[in-house]
C-alpha cells in the first residue's frame, strides 16, 4: 500500500487516485517543454503563452496550476506588463467536482419545520379579500380624480389651450371698453376746457 501511495506522489503533491497522479506527470512534462521553448526574457510573449494557457484550460492538476501561478508573479512583477491584460488562473476539479455534485444530490437542504408551517397556516382566501378591498378603493379613488378635474374650472391639460385663448379674448375685450371710455372721457374733459 506505501508502494501505492508513493506513486500518486508527483512533484511534491500527493494525489487522490491513479489517473490525477497519471495527468500530473504528463503537465509534468508539459511543464518541461514549454520551461524549455520559453523565452523569459520576453515578458510579452510570455504574457502570450500563459493567457492561452489559461483559455485553454491547459492544466488540470495542482502542478499545472502552481506553475501558472509561477508565471502568473513573474508577469506581475514586470512594471510595463499592463496588470489587467494577466487572466486570472481558472481552476476546475474535476473529481472533486463529481464528488460535490454526489454530496448534493445525496444532501439536499430540507426545510426547517417552522419554515414549512409558516406557509401551511397562510389564510390565502383573507389575504385576497384584504387585496380585493384596496384595489377597490384605489379605482374608487382614481374615478374620484378624475371626476373632480372634469368639474373643476381651472384649467387642464386637456382644455388648456381653450381656457387660454378665453382669457385673452376677455382681456382684449376689457381692454377695448376702457379705451373706449378713456376717449370718451377725453371728449368730454376737452369740450369742458374750450
Amino acid at each position: 500500500m506505501s508502494d501505492k501511495k508513493e506513486k500518486m506522489i508527483v512533484n511534491g503533491f500527493v494525489f487522490a487516485n491513479e489517473a490525477e497522479a497519471k495527468q500530473a506527470e504528463k503537465e509534468v512534462e508539459g511543464v518541461k517543454f514549454i520551461k524549455e521553448k520559453m523565452e523569459m526574457d520576453k515578458p510579452e510573449v510570455v504574457l502570450e503563452i500563459y493567457n492561452k494557457m489559461v483559455r485553454q484550460n491547459l492544466f488540470e492538476t495542482a502542478v499545472g496550476f502552481s506553475y501558472l501561478k509561477d508565471l502568473q508573479e513573474y508577469l506581475q512583477s514586470i512594471p510595463f506588463v499592463n496588470k489587467e491584460e494577466i487572466l486570472p488562473i481558472q481552476v476546475q476539479h474535476p473529481i472533486l467536482e463529481e464528488q460535490m455534485r454526489g454530496n448534493r444530490v445525496a444532501s439536499k437542504p430540507k426545510q426547517p419545520e417552522k419554515v414549512k408551517e409558516r406557509y401551511v397556516n397562510i389564510d390565502y382566501k383573507n389575504r385576497y379579500r384584504i387585496m380585493r378591498g384596496i384595489a377597490v378603493v384605489l379605482l374608487v379613488c382614481v374615478a374620484a380624480m378624475f371626476a373632480i378635474s372634469a368639474t373643476v374650472g381651472s384649467p387642464t391639460i386637456l382644455n388648456y389651450e381653450q381656457e387660454l385663448i378665453n382669457r385673452y379674448a376677455e382681456w382684449e375685450q376689457e381692454l377695448n371698453e376702457r379705451e373706449a371710455w378713456i376717449t370718451e372721457r377725453e371728449a368730454e374733459l376737452g369740450k369742458k376746457a374750450e
